[in-house]
């Protein structure tokens, strides 16, 4: 009952099948045969006689199962007629439709098909029917679950197999329970029940994930100790993990042993090796690495591509990067807003927004919408450029898109506005920022003191200052000085000495220029 009680927590909602056999008299299905014939079965009462005495039925629903072609709708429709059926089938025919759509990942309705199977004594669940649940506990990260159901099976009379076993060690790792995996590996490795390569794998995944390649390479050495062949996810969890802790040269080394035994890499493991050696900017033996993997017929994909591409512009190989653009074109592998804006912040930072500008027409001639990124990749470099006009208009198409420029977008816009352009500028700028809800920060609060001091407008200046610390911003030194130094431009000799007081009971020490600056104040 506690079990039942438990399982209410993670079924999705009032799960009702879409047909009920109950309110039609007959119902047509399409089975395939084993022999891929097509067979009409009319259900009506002289065939389901007929159905039941031939146990026909169930070897319909084996081979459906089997040969992959029952898609949801037809598998709920199934059980629907299979749970009114009396007497009912036997449980191994429960078992492939619970299996069928637990491996669509709809573990949700798992729990509800076997719940309803519960409300009925004559259904007896068998280990297999155990197991596909305690599968859908650990994929919904629900591990306890899976344990309490243990506990079930086991009052059931029903004897855990290393499936069993594996499924739930496969659970802790998911979830992170780290000291509880590594309790029940020690006792299942001394009740003589080997984990398999699933279970290994989730170990050194997870030793991956928090960066103890060292424990996760020692538990590859125990896994082929104990017979258990590492597969493609062994590796690449490992490989991945391996490169992210900055040992590409291990990554590599195991990539090499891992062809030598066997073990076909496939687009992941290359794709963790091309991203660790484009970090580190060897990007020549990135390339030789792509042109490894398309020799053994594995089609890179856009993140392939796109770590290429990023890893070549940031070394400054601009003729690299676009014949390796034109060249995922050609294979049909689409270019993405990564990709796009790789290219673009390449050319902004060499001051070619021209192009830049031509990269982002051609962006969206081909449906990619730029992003966040993009925008700020592209008023970065026009603001760089000198060209704050532009950017100031490129800011106005962000917001024209829905696209909510951020803090940094503001920030840089009003950094080249504050020098370039015109207080009326900003303070357009300044208004737009406030009607998209944007706080401004200790950046935006220093360039503004910067552009008002440039223009002389020094009381504006010293408002910013006072309202900052309303804003929560505690004005610093560098604050301070722009303001003393915009006062003595103006020949206001006494509000820099007033500042210094204020600093100074705010706790603020004087460095040496502004000392010396202040004392030459005085001096007049």
């Amino acid at each position: 009952m506690a079990m039942m009680m438990k399982m209410k927590r993670i079924t999705s909602g009032n799960f009702s099948l879409l047909f009920s056999l109950s309110k039609l008299p007959s119902i047509r299905i399409c089975f395939s045969s084993c022999s891929s014939t097509s067979v009409a079965v009319v259900v009506d009462k002289a065939t389901r006689l007929a159905i039941i005495k031939s146990k026909h039925f169930e070897n319909l629903i084996m081979a459906r199962s089997k040969n992959g072609s029952l898609s949801l709708h037809d598998a709920l429709l199934l059980f629907d007629y299979v749970i009114q059926l009396r007497p009912f089938p036997s449980i191994w025919a429960f078992n492939h439709l619970l299996g069928v759509v637990s491996k669509m990942k709809r573990y949700p309705t798992v729990v509800s098909m076997f719940k309803q199977m519960m409300g009925f004594k004559e259904i007896q669940p068998d280990i297999s029917t155990m197991n596909i649940l305690m599968n859908c506990f650990c994929n919904l990260k629900k591990v306890d679950l899976g344990f309490s159901l243990l506990a079930m099976m086991v009052k059931l009379g029903l004897q855990p197999d290393p499936y069993t076993v594996n499924t739930l060690l496969h659970g802790l790792c998911n979830e992170g329970q780290w000291p509880e995996a590594a309790s029940l590996f020690s006792r299942m490795m001394k009740g003589g029940v080997n984990p398999d390569v699933v279970a290994f794998t989730s170990l050194i995944d997870y030793l991956c994930k928090e960066k103890r390649t060292g424990e996760a390479v020692t538990m590859l050495e125990l896994m082929i100790q104990t017979d258990v062949k590492p597969d493609t996810a062994t590796y690449n969890s490992l490989i991945h993990g391996l490169c992210n802790a900055g040992q590409w040269e291990e990554g590599t080394s195991l990539f090499i042993r891992m062809m030598n035994e066997g073990v076909n890499p496939n687009v992941v493991t290359f794709n963790s090796l091309i991203n660790a050696l484009c970090k580190e900017k060897r990007t020549e033996e990135a390339i030789t690495m792509l042109e490894l993997m398309i020799r053994r017929d594995i089609k890179p994909d856009i993140f392939t591509y796109n770590t290429l591409i990023h890893g070549l512009c940031n070394s400054s190989q601009w003729a690299e990067a676009t014949n390796l653009f034109h060249k995922m074109m050609n294979e049909g592998v689409n270019p993405d807003v990564v990709t796009f804006t790789s290219l673009i912040n390449y050319l902004c930072k060499e001051k070619r927004t021209g192009e830049a500008i031509a990269m982002l027409e051609l962006m969206i001639q081909r449906d990619v919408k730029p992003d966040i990124v993009t925008y700020n990749s592209l008023i970065h470099g026009l603001c760089n450029a000198g060209q704050w006009e532009e950017a100031t208009s490129f800011l106005s198409n962000m917001v024209n898109e829905d696209i909510v420029p951020d803090i940094v977008t503001f920030n840089i816009v009003l950094g080249a506005v504050s020098k370039q352009g015109t207080i009326t500028k900003a303070h357009e700028v300044l208004k737009l920022m406030n009607q998209k809800g944007i706080k401004p920060n200790e950046i935006t609060n220093r360039t503004m003191i910067s552009m008002y001091c440039l223009h002389g407008e020094m009381d504006m200046a010293k408002d910013v200052i006072d309202s900052m610390e309303i804003q929560g911003f505690a004005p610093d030194l560098a604050a301070y000085k722009m303001l003393i130094n915009g006062y003595a431009r103006r020949d206001r000799t006494d509000e820099p000495l007033r500042l210094a007081e204020e600093m100074l009971q705010k706790g603020l020490t004087l460095d040496e220029a502004t000392q010396n600056k202040l004392r030459g104040l005085t001096r007049l």
